[in-house]
């Protein structure tokens, strides 16, 4: 080997070296969205309840039948007065085995998701202002946090809602809000 081939092969060697150190040095930084918001939004501790899976037994507080009895606010969406307006009434249900849709289009009221997945957070007004753009005063919430509730099923998001109260929920699509009050059966 001449001299010229032997400092090319050290000099390629050094710069292989530094590259896949670099690589290594990367990897061991990442850091996921959700760990850099810790500081900012509350997730709960996964517990049984945080996160109900298909079927599963335990009656969650949110269960039952809802009743859309007002368009509490209006963001930018796609949904127009009249849609909003005309879903007024219609009833939802979010039980172990079926939630129902509520999505951009006030058509998707009409589907039904089986086995759907309950995730639970917990999010500050702060944190809620910078995700929905809305403050909680004009969705009438009192409280410094709320549980937000993401449904799932095995084909993606099937809507979200947010506990005010055991008897009162809050629903957004098409950047529309919504207040739901739990159907009360005449046997009660």
């Amino acid at each position: 080997m001449n001299k010229i081939d032997r400092r090319s092969s050290t000099l390629l060697s050094i710069v292989v070296m530094v590259f896949i150190g670099l690589i290594s040095l990367t990897g061991c930084s990442f850091v996921t969205n959700d760990e850099t918001n810790n500081d900012t939004e509350t997730k709960e501790e996964v517990n049984p309840g945080d996160i109900t899976k298909p079927n599963q037994s335990a009656s969650e507080s949110y269960y039952g039948e809802w009743i859309i009895n007002q368009v509490q606010a209006y963001g930018v969406g796609t949904y127009s007065k009249e849609d909003a307006e005309s879903l007024v009434g219609k009833s939802l249900t979010f039980t172990a085995n079926k939630a129902s849709y509520f999505g951009d289009q006030p058509s998707d009221i009409e589907k039904v998701a089986t086995n759907p997945i309950y995730t639970k957070t917990i999010i500050t007004e702060s944190d809620f202002v910078s995700k929905y753009r809305i403050p909680f005063d004009l969705l009438g919430i009192k409280a410094p946090t709320i549980t937000e509730i993401n449904v799932s099923d095995s084909n993606g998001q099937v809507s979200i809602f947010f506990i005010k109260d055991d008897n009162t929920l809050i629903i957004s699509g098409g950047g529309t809000y919504f207040e739901l009050s739990r159907k009360v059966s005449k046997n009660q």
